[in-house]
């Protein structure tokens, strides 16, 4: 049954080495129970059940776990111990049999159905580990887990068992364990350098950010350029007044502080000589979107661009020229969606919060969005970076801790630092510039990283094809190791076989 479901690794073995079913080295598996537990990490005194976030491609993660509150659920036979080797047996298709080995365990907390502990006899399971970590190991996995659904998929014990492994002698398992932890060493170092530039870049970047907000990186430029400068307020006493929106007086009177020029309220904080707080609705045109009804499949497919919340994730911070769907004038008539100008740029409130897209073209957004259409005072451009700069400062006008919204009494209320328009082009300009050279080491920084983890498979393949450490022709035969237990299976009844033994140190 197994060569139906699994191909045979098809490897040309080093003498002494063998490709057998990881069954016949497990000596049990233990698995939990699935019932309500409150949704928190236990506290010291507490009992917790594993999450499936508790095991993924890193470390056991205990705090990934769930407190339970009933105490006849409770099973010590079940608590994760020092040592324990973890099997995600469900979760998406990325992270099912994804394992670890427990570490500094420090809390009671127990299997549950989706996390099994496996009990191997006669076998490394840190050899174990890295071989089901292998690509070898997981094409494997992905073959033999059940599940249509890209969100979970599920494998079960007799599948588990009938993984495929290329064994070596257990002297030469030590030894390439040894010399795997020591290459994988010193590429964790370059990984910690590496993620450590990745968080500078980001720390620049909103250190870049502040200081283009508040008036500090165009403080020469401003000086220069004083007397080209048309003051905010004489503009705004001299444009046409925006037509309120019909919601005008369910605006919040709260005053929420986003970063240094977004607030609900006025936050009254000092700006530069010139610059003023705003109302974003007395400088831009607030609208709102909608969907035209998917019951009448002749109101799409025409030619009206129709924003979703997939087509801004997609262009965030970008200016959108193209969108997946479309709608037609009859959508438009029999919705509440409207055609925009180009240059509006629309802000996701709801479902993903904080999106941020300037439209290419005359187009319709879905009722996600809050959009804003600029007068002669403010830029799109201005608009794009100023809602754009910080998803979590904008997360923070919203309520509902599920699913987060941004309500329109806050949209009302939201407060923005102006420049003159000709500073506002400036600072987009040299913001822009910066961001551009950031996001270019950002890259080679994500390259790098992806260098080391396709060189992290180009070892285990090698220590799986018995080419990362030399054979010694005085280690047992792993064909008479698998004889002996075969044996001695055969002589025990299953519910007295030995209990494991402690992994021998390399």
């Amino acid at each position: 049954m197994a060569s139906m479901l699994v191909p045979d690794l098809n490897e040309e073995y080093p003498e002494g080495w063998i490709q057998a079913p990881l069954g016949e080295f497990i000596e049990r598996i233990d698995a939990g129970k699935s019932f309500k537990c409150e949704e928190r990490p236990p506290e010291e005194d507490e009992v917790g059940v594993t999450k499936v976030s508790s095991v993924s491609w890193g470390d056991y993660q205990e705090d990934q776990s769930k407190t339970c509150r009933n105490d006849s659920f409770v099973e010590p036979r079940l608590f994760v111990r020092d040592g324990d080797f973890l099997f995600s047996r469900a979760n998406t298709v990325d992270l099912v049999g994804a394992c670890v080995i427990a570490r500094g365990v420090t809390k009671n907390v127990m299997l549950s159905d989706k996390i099994l502990r496996i009990v191997f006899g006669d076998i490394m399971p840190t050899y174990v580990l890295y071989f089901l970590r292998s690509r070898q190991g997981r094409q494997q996995i992905e073959a033999l887990c059940t599940g249509n659904q890209e969100s979970m998929r599920n494998i079960g014990q007799d599948r588990i068992r009938r993984i495929s492994i290329a064994l070596p002698p257990i002297a030469e398992q030590r030894r390439i364990v040894t010399k795997i932890e020591a290459l994988f060493s010193e590429l964790d170092k370059g990984v910690e350098s590496l993620t450590t530039a990745r968080a500078q870049l980001k720390t620049y970047r909103q250190a870049l950010l502040k200081h283009a907000f508040e008036g500090k990186l165009t403080e020469q430029w401003r000086k220069d350029h004083a007397d080209e400068l048309t003051p905010v307020e004489h503009v705004l006493e001299n444009m046409p007044a925006v037509p309120r929106p019909n919601r005008w007086k369910t605006r919040s009177k709260d005053l929420i502080v986003g970063h240094s020029a977004l607030a609900v309220g006025n936050p009254g904080t000092q700006l530069p000589d010139g610059w003023c707080w705003v109302p974003v609705v007395d400088v831009a045109r607030m609208e709102s979107g909608h969907t035209p009804s998917r019951r009448h499949p002749e109101w799409w497919d025409g030619d009206i661009p129709w924003i979703g919340i997939a087509d801004a994730r997609l262009n965030d911070g970008k200016v959108i020229r193209a969108t997946a769907q479309q709608t037609n004038e009859e959508g438009l008539a029999n919705s509440a969606a409207r055609l925009l100008p180009p240059g509006t740029v629309c802000v996701s409130r709801t479902a993903s919060v904080g999106y941020v897209v300037e439209m290419g073209s005359a187009m319709a957004t879905s009722q996600d969005f809050v959009n804003w259409v600029p007068t002669g005072a403010v830029t799109a451009a201005w608009l794009r970076l100023v809602f754009g700069a910080d998803r979590d400062a904008l997360r923070r006008f919203g309520k509902g801790s599920t699913h987060t919204t941004i309500y329109f009494p806050e949209w009302l209320s939201v407060h923005i630092a102006l420049p003159p328009v000709e500073e506002q082009c400036q600072i987009v300009q040299e913001v822009e510039a910066h961001l551009s050279r950031l996001e270019q080491m950002e890259q080679t920084v994500m390259n790098a990283l992806q260098r080391t983890e396709a060189l992290r498979q180009s070892i285990l393949k090698r220590a799986f094809e018995g080419r990362l450490v030399p054979q010694d022709p005085n280690d047992e035969p792993a064909a008479e190791l698998l004889a002996r237990i075969r044996q001695e299976t055969a002589k025990q009844p299953r519910s007295n076989r030995h209990k494991p033994k402690a992994e021998a140190s390399p």
